[in-house]
């Protein structure tokens, strides 16, 4: 496969203390284990959860039988994506519906089998403030539902959750909708991406979590090739 680009632009946070995240997830701790002054060699450790800053959730977050961030298949990390943008259409708290993604497709073109799509809300502009993961837009069952009928082998947002409020705990009284949809269906997700403000409708995507074992989740590096 031959990639024709002008620019990689880089759709993920930096990982530090004050770090996007969801609660309630803790924020990152990076300290000193040793330095060139005592040590001669610099050396940091960083304790974080799998779920903090850009980073991918993989199917075990919610199945016992679902595959771990290390079996991802790499067929699904890489390939031809699709933004939808409804920065100018969504509020926070607001839930992005299956109506709203038929809308955008009438729009826009349909979304082809296999891609990776990406949801711009415009979420990334309250990043570092208290707001982000408090009032958020994200994705309805019937939304995720759709996607998953469309064949999408991967979703991404820029707010701090795949889910809307509304089927999110505490405000929902059990587990998240949208990520058993997803997950169910064997497509990981991806949260807290920024600047799909810079993307294109249609470009070439690689998505590359940490490849941790045992694990629901994992901080993850994420281009876009446009």
């Amino acid at each position: 496969m031959q990639i024709n680009f002008q620019s990689v632009i880089d759709l993920s946070y930096q990982i530090d203390e004050i770090s996007p995240r969801e609660l309630p997830i803790d924020p990152v701790r990076i300290y000193d284990t040793a330095t060139l002054e005592k040590d001669g060699y610099f050396e940091s450790r960083v304790d974080l959860s799998g779920h903090c800053a850009t980073h991918i959730d993989a199917p075990c977050l919610m199945y016992t039988d679902g595959f771990t961030v290390a079996d991802i298949p790499k067929d699904k990390l890489t390939g031809n994506a699709v933004l939808i943008d409804l920065s100018d259409l969504k509020k926070p708290t607001d839930a992005v519906t299956a109506e709203d993604i038929k809308a955008w497709m009438s729009a826009n073109e349909d979304i082809p089998s296999d891609s990776i799509v990406f949801m711009r809300t415009g979420m990334d502009k309250y990043a570092y403030q208290d707001s982000f993961n408090r009032k958020w837009i994200g994705f309805s069952e019937d939304a995720a539902e759709l996607l998953v009928q469309k064949g999408v082998k991967l979703i991404g947002t820029d707010a701090c959750s795949i889910d809307s409020m509304a089927g999110h705990p505490p405000q929902h009284d059990g587990l998240p909708p949208a990520h058993l949809v997803f997950l169910g269906a064997g497509v990981p997700q991806v949260e807290d991406l920024c600047n799909l403000s810079l993307l294109p409708t249609r470009f070439f995507a690689v998505v590359a979590p940490m490849k941790l074992a045992r694990s629901s989740g994992a901080p993850t590096r994420v281009f876009a090739f446009v």
